[in-house]
């Protein structure tokens, strides 16, 4: 049973413990409100309610993180709760839960279930969101999160100079709030109608021969699974993930199977493999394991460490402001050069037809697609000799 006194600031203060024995004491000057010692000497605040024919109890903080005083006006908060006919544990159960889904705690269970399981890029969802996001509003409860707060990173990127970074994350965060809408942990995005904030002009970066060869040869110092991936990456034109994802079940003879899950746009593709680029898959099929391209410090793994071979083979090449989506443009300029039309450049990159036809032609174009192939691996070695 609970000792009734008027509580005090120095009362709290000098309240000691009993040895082996927790205490309870109610105050007479504010009802319900109510203070618990431990053995241990931990005091807590409570408050102690009557709804219809049942009684509660509502935990409201240790002293002294909680003063008489705060404690007090909580109380006479509750109490107008109850006075509506509110139970205030389903209020304090809410608000703990709406504390509990932070902008970091919620960013890891996206990354989790949605950007692992559907995008072969989630790695880069999870850096942006990372870096720029959960390092800005990470403690911050979802529910708490305004526009404002999204432009203010946006700005910081910009005034940085890091204009394209900027477009990148507003992207992910703008996905990461859509899903969170979808999935009703929030009733609307803070990231609907922003705008990116910088115009981007499309990059017209083309390898000329000289860098192609110059990048080719200085491959030769990198490790021998980013040397096989750049060297098949300039002969078979495909994504960066794409091609560093390859595995053993892929390949049948000199075909690469991209399955739906396995390629950006989600569109099957069959790539003929040159005879070029059959001797590099032949060799690597000769290691264990089911990914072809992987250092091995992480198990049978595709490899992911670009940014640092890029700075590698800068270095050794002489070659300067390129990136690796540049490996992918210059096969296509260079079929370009070779003859072959859009369309046909297109079936080789595997990027989506949006015309009415293609709903309805189902023809594979395997052949044209060896053709090309063939031919640039072919004008690729006079390149590189």
């Amino acid at each position: 049973m609970a000792n009734k006194l008027t509580f005090t600031d120095q009362w709290l203060r000098t309240l000691k413990p009993k040895e082996g024995k927790d205490e309870h004491f109610g105050d007479l000057a504010c009802k319900g409100l109510s203070l618990k010692l431990t053995k241990a000497g931990v005091r807590s605040f409570s408050y102690t309610f009557r709804l219809g024919e049942k009684t509660g109890r509502v935990t409201i903080g240790h002293y002294p993180d909680y003063g008489l005083k705060e404690a007090r006006d909580r109380v006479e908060e509750l109490r107008k709760l109850v006075a509506t006919g509110i139970d205030p544990r389903v209020i304090k159960a809410a608000e703990k839960e709406r504390l509990t889904k932070t902008v970091e705690a919620m960013a890891k269970l996206f990354i989790e279930r949605y950007a692992k399981p559907k995008n072969k890029s989630w790695k880069q969802a999870e850096s942006n969101l990372r870096l720029y996001l959960v390092s800005s509003l990470g403690p911050r409860p979802i529910s708490s999160v305004k526009r404002g707060d999204i432009h203010a990173i946006l700005d910081r990127l910009i005034s940085e100079g890091k204009g394209p970074t900027a477009n990148r994350s507003l992207a992910h965060i703008r996905k990461f709030f859509g899903w969170l809408v979808e999935r009703d942990f929030l009733e609307s995005s803070p990231a609907d109608h922003i705008k990116n904030p910088f115009i981007e002009r499309p990059r017209e970066r083309v390898l000329s021969d000289h860098e192609i060869r110059s990048i080719w040869t200085a491959s030769e110092a990198l490790s021998a699974p980013y040397r096989a991936w750049l060297r098949l990456s300039l002969l078979c034109g495909q994504r960066k993930m794409e091609t560093a994802s390859l595995t053993r079940s892929q390949i049948d003879g000199d075909l690469w199977f991209l399955s739906s899950n396995n390629t950006k746009n989600k569109r099957e593709n069959i790539v003929p493999l040159s005879r070029q680029a059959k001797e590099i898959v032949d060799e690597l099929l000769k290691a264990e394991g089911e990914f072809l391209l992987k250092t091995g410090r992480i198990g049978d793994q595709p490899i992911n460490g670009f940014s640092k071979y890029k700075a590698e083979l800068s270095q050794v090449s002489g070659v300067s402001n390129w990136r690796q989506h540049d490996l992918r443009a210059s096969v296509a300029t260079n079929l370009g050069k070779l003859g072959y039309d859009r369309f046909k450049i297109k079936l080789v990159l595997n990027h989506k037809d949006t015309g009415v036809t293609a709903i309805y032609d189902r023809y594979t174009y395997l052949n044209e697609k060896r053709e090309a192939l063939q031919k640039w691996a072919d004008r690729l070695d006079e390149i590189i000799s």
